[in-house]
């Protein structure tokens, strides 16, 4: 299954060539990106996004969400998938995503993990998710979906496992 199958009763993947400049500022501004890794910090210009979404697309399946008016509203990665003994031997694909600050408290995150997951449930599949301790919400969300918290690094941030059956 591809990322770009996915859909759910209010979101649509799309490929992120879709997205304009303003998308892209919407979707990467500072407050929306806080938690994420310092790849997604201080991108001051157009070029820096498209960089930053270029190199992603290299590295993962890369897509655009659109809520139910068509508008792009987030953005999900899901890495290529990758064998890691502590997985048995079961395919990791490492998650994330985020939203643009007006759509947060929708229910959009929830519902994007839940229909992820009707997407790759018939697969063998491990998918992971790492969260800065002080993104709480995301948390609460990952956990609410089915995953389990797995470890913690030196530096704040836990790793969320959801198992397909397969």
């Amino acid at each position: 299954m591809a990322l770009l199958d996915f859909r759910s009763e209010r979101l649509r993947a799309v490929a992120v060539s879709t997205l304009d400049a303003d998308d892209r500022r919407a979707l990467l501004a500072p407050e929306v990106v806080r938690w994420l890794p310092l790849g997604f910090q201080n991108l001051e210009s157009d070029k820096d996004r498209l960089t930053l979404l270029e190199g992603l697309a290299q590295e993962a399946e890369t897509a655009a969400l659109t809520d139910e008016a068509g508008q792009n509203i987030g953005l999900i990665f899901l890495s290529h998938p990758m064998t890691d003994d502590a997985a048995e031997g079961v395919p990791v694909r490492h998650l994330g995503y985020l939203f643009a600050e007006n759509a947060w408290g929708r229910g959009y995150a929830t519902e994007m993990l839940s229909g992820l997951q009707a997407l790759f449930r018939v697969q063998r599949v491990r998918i992971s998710g790492g969260v800065m301790q002080e993104n709480a919400a995301s948390a609460r969300v990952l956990l609410k979906a089915g995953f389990r918290e797995g470890a913690r690094n030196g530096e704040g941030e836990a790793t969320y496992i959801w198992d397909a059956m397969g």
